[in-house]
């Protein structure tokens, strides 16, 4: 991690930056956060992660004194990005916007603050994974929808006890499945399937996270042509399919190479990778958010 953070507004020196025993981020879990990629200068996809943290804030009733736009939004991670010397890297970003303290499970205040993180990429494009990733199923705990399912929550509990189930068994990444037995997600990726040219993702209503790059491939596949469809997803359907990979803002695509006995091609991850490329390129030479 870079050594500034900004805390609203204001740009700190990670080291003096302390939380109180009373934060409501630690004691409950209480706010959600946005994982960003910066490249080139650009906020990638800045609305589509404005709407989505604003959607949240409103589910939650979190109220942000900051007049916050989705410029504002935006400068405030470039600002950070300049203070860490990243403005010409590609840069991870996390920002978390979580209840003010005060109260028990009832809050005293919806007022709520934020933090943003910085942190430096390695590859300043998008790549695909040459070797692949294996996968299998998280058995443990489900995931069921509801109105809170869609968000990005601080409180990550089925997914730290996922990664620790994926670590364990040395799976590349873990599958969910919601409490009717479908695939929901991975540990931190939306998932999709590949049958006979068809690009298949769980719904929302499947209980998955409202991903911002699970937004963009739909998008961008559905633009070129490519048959995409929103539903269920089953385990017996990624035993038939053709192709099997999964989505983030960070890493874009990555191609899973087997689930238990079954082997993936990768020649859609291929095209979605270039598709996507394409698109930053395109996006970047703007020097704007869309």
């Amino acid at each position: 991690m870079s050594s500034m953070i900004s805390f609203n507004g204001q740009i700190l020196n990670r080291d003096e930056f302390t939380i109180s025993p009373g934060n409501r981020a630690f004691r409950y879990g209480d706010g959600v956060f946005e994982t960003i990629r910066v490249s080139d200068g650009c906020v990638l996809w800045a609305e589509h992660h404005f709407s989505r943290l604003s959607h949240a804030a409103e589910t939650l009733q979190l109220i942000n004194d900051l007049e916050w736009s989705v410029n504002r939004f935006r400068n405030n991670i470039l600002q950070l990005c300049e203070a860490n010397n990243l403005q010409h890297n590609d840069a991870r970003i996390r920002l978390s916007m979580f209840r003010n303290e005060g109260g028990y499970y009832t809050p005293l205040t919806n007022k709520a603050s934020i933090l943003i993180e910085s942190e430096a990429l390695d590859n300043n494009r998008f790549t695909i994974n040459a070797k692949g990733i294996s996968v299998d199923i998280f058995p443990d705990i489900p995931k069921v929808f509801s109105k809170l399912s869609a968000l990005k929550s601080i409180n990550a509990q089925i997914y730290v006890m996922a990664g620790i189930y994926k670590r364990n068994k040395g799976f590349g990444d873990i599958l969910l499945l919601n409490d009717e037995g479908n695939v929901t997600e991975a540990s931190a990726s939306n998932v999709f399937v590949v049958q006979k040219k068809n690009i298949i993702t769980p719904a929302l209503s499947e209980a998955c996270v409202d991903g911002v790059m699970r937004k963009v491939i739909i998008q961008l596949t559905r633009d070129s042509g490519f048959a995409v469809s929103e539903g269920t997803v089953t385990v017996d359907q990624l035993l038939q399919a053709d192709e099997l990979f999964l989505t983030n803002s960070i890493q874009g695509v990555r191609w899973v190479r087997e689930f238990r006995e079954k082997r993936y091609s990768n020649q859609m991850v291929t095209k979605i990778t270039d598709l996507l490329n394409n698109y930053v390129q395109k996006y970047t030479g703007k020097n704007t958010g869309t």
